[in-house]
């Protein structure tokens, strides 16, 4: 297929997508093949034994075409287009409509609930390249508000920031959640709460971050609405492909190395969070024990979807914020050259 990949971009198009459905199988998973004259993209998927695959050619590149017109680069949408039909052969296989050889897919319109999954309408990927996250109960040590840890972090180049705090009450939490959405508003960059979603609703923040303890996706969804950012937490490709078919917007994996701030957590590894960015076409934030002694080995060979580095202990456990803020972001966005400008940086408020 690499072989038919080659030959068939030396007539001209930017990229070549060889498609393995038709081939003879001897194995239970296909393979399609994304060539852009420099680099091969094999995505594998299950083979499904069904009749029911005419308009299969037509969904995929209706699928990809979608994806690309939100922004996301081909080969992220190419997996989510194969993601979708891999589960559109599923739902079909045993459906019966006349006596045909070729039986249609079933768009999943037999599905009550599939109109309610959807993802957020505003949400730009770009949007998780410097994920930060507050933890509270860090910045009591320095004394230093939950605002002013806010304004400090955006203003050395977060791009998104997720609040969080296990020990304080939903009145004291609810009071500093306001506080920061005033603060992501004049800057324009989204706010989450980690998963308390009364929280998020009543401050009006930009979004949830879900724990895999907390509350389901699809029902957070259905509080929230399409308008609203939703993350999960996973550690696993099955937390992740989960998370994707209940409609989130983004996972973060992780811890990919030891940490402080969830000791007794088992560390996912380069090998793990790699796995579950191939698995999966929804954008992947790493976390856990990222620094800027290891963020480069993390990015050096980046899958495509992973879009994002998450800080929590790297920045808010220390006294000057702004300042471990740009050192990171000066090193993390030069592997998203291509995809994210990078920010003005104003002078550091601590």
């Amino acid at each position: 297929m690499h072989e038919a990949a080659k030959i068939i971009k030396d007539f001209g198009p930017r990229y070549v997508l060889v498609k393995g459905g038709h081939l003879d199988h001897v194995s239970a998973e296909n393979v399609d093949v994304l060539y852009d004259g420099e680099t091969f993209w094999d995505f594998h998927g299950t083979w499904v034994e069904t009749m029911n695959t005419h308009g299969t050619g037509c969904t995929l590149a209706s699928c990809i075409a979608a994806e690309m017109a939100k922004g996301n680069p081909v080969p992220v949408a190419v997996q989510a287009a194969k993601d979708y039909i891999q589960r559109a052969l599923e739902h079909s296989k045993n459906m019966k409509i006349a006596k045909g050889l070729h039986g249609p897919l079933d768009h999943f319109f037999s599905f009550p609930e599939y109109s309610k999954i959807s993802r957020c309408k505003g949400f730009q990927t770009n949007s998780l390249r410097l994920y930060a996250v507050i933890d509270l109960g860090m910045k009591r040590r320095w004394q230093c508000s939950a605002a002013e840890a806010l304004r400090c972090a955006i203003e050395g180049g977060a791009t998104i920031v997720h609040l969080r705090d296990k020990e304080t009450g939903a009145v004291d939490f609810l009071k500093k959640a306001e506080s920061c959405v005033e603060v992501s508003r004049k800057s324009r960059i989204p706010l989450l709460i980690n998963d308390r979603l009364d929280i998020a609703m009543v401050c009006e923040a930009d979004g949830v971050h879900l724990e895999q303890s907390g509350l389901p996706v699809k029902q957070a969804r259905r509080l929230l609405g399409s308008d609203k950012i939703i993350g999960v937490s996973c550690k696993s490709i099955e937390q992740a492909q989960k998370a994707y078919e209940d409609g989130a917007d983004y996972v973060v994996c992780g811890p990919v190395y030891p940490t402080t701030t969830e000791e007794n957590s088992i560390t996912v590894g380069l090998d793990g969070l790699y796995a579950i960015c191939r698995a999966t076409s929804l954008p992947v934030v790493a976390i856990g024990g990222i620094n800027a002694s290891n963020v480069e080995e993390i990015l050096t060979e980046k899958p495509t979807t992973l879009h994002g580095i998450a800080v929590v202990s790297e920045l808010f456990d220390k006294p000057d914020i702004c300042k471990a803020m740009q050192e990171l972001a000066g090193m993390i966005y030069g592997f998203f050259h291509d995809e994210v400008e990078k920010p003005l940086v104003h002078h550091c408020c601590m």
